[in-house]
């Protein structure tokens, strides 16, 4: 099964900056609890992308039913000047394939960061207590503006992140999933633990995964001496629900 996540980080508006996905966000000074790489740093070697055969069953995903976060987190000393951030898609666009074997399933995703939405009160709510509401119009503007220049996602020229999967073993409904992610012109091996489940016909694929934004070549904002910063690691979520193409078309 071939799913995409893009991984996006915005910045703070004047203050903290977001990194890219793919961005998610709510916390304290420090680090916060359970946000820390849960995989070795990714390799910059070329890996060769799943292709579906001819047999398998296709699977288009629905961007209404389907939502990916990013959540970024402040820190350093200051931290308390800047906030935590909620980095939305609702406009994820890609395919699975289901082969007779996982080695034969796949997918592939793609994010447009261009769409990403900064600190939607809904997201941040549902974040919980990290994520205080209400974030001002101006500072979700200054914190888009930030995430899509060139010295982060650079949205202009890189409008889309990708994930396309590489390999799949384990089991049908706890598939192990080795994928590569493209961030701007960066593309790094990941690993994602994954759920599937089908119902009615659609496939449904949930997880959680976190990298760093050094692994793809961006430096995390940092001021004053680093008494504020954006940490390194962010963490995404997803649900992807994709339907039978067959269904899909007219």
């Amino acid at each position: 099964m071939q799913i995409t996540y893009a991984i996006v980080i915005a910045p703070r508006s004047g203050r903290a900056t977001l990194l890219t996905c793919i961005a998610l966000l709510a916390g304290c000074a420090s680090a916060p609890t359970g946000i820390a790489p849960t995989q070795p740093a990714p390799t910059t070697t070329a890996v060769v992308e799943a292709k579906p055969a001819p047999s398998a069953t296709r699977y288009l995903i629905d961007p209404t039913a389907s939502a990916l976060r990013i959540l970024v987190y402040r820190g350093g000393t200051m931290a308390r000047l800047g906030h935590n951030h909620v980095i939305s898609s609702a406009d994820i666009q890609g395919q699975l394939w289901r082969g007779p074997t996982l080695e034969s399933s796949g997918f592939e995703i793609a994010v447009p960061v261009n769409t990403l939405i900064v600190d939607d009160n809904v997201a941040r709510a549902e974040e919980g207590e990290d994520f205080p509401l209400n974030v001002s119009e101006d500072a979700k503007a200054g914190t888009k503006a930030n995430m899509l220049r060139p010295t982060l996602l650079y949205g202009e020229h890189f409008p889309e992140i990708s994930i396309r999967a590489t390999r799949i073993t384990g089991s049908a409904t706890s598939p192990e999933v080795v994928a590569s992610m493209r961030i701007k012109d960066q593309t790094r091996e990941i690993r994602l633990p994954v759920t599937l489940s089908e119902a009615h016909g659609a496939l449904a694929v949930q997880g959680s995964l976190e990298i760093r934004q050094s692994d793809f070549g961006i430096a995390p904002l940092s001021l004053a001496m680093g008494a504020l910063t954006v940490q390194d690691t962010v963490k995404i979520k997803f649900r992807l629900v994709a339907k039978s193409a067959t269904a899909a078309s007219p």
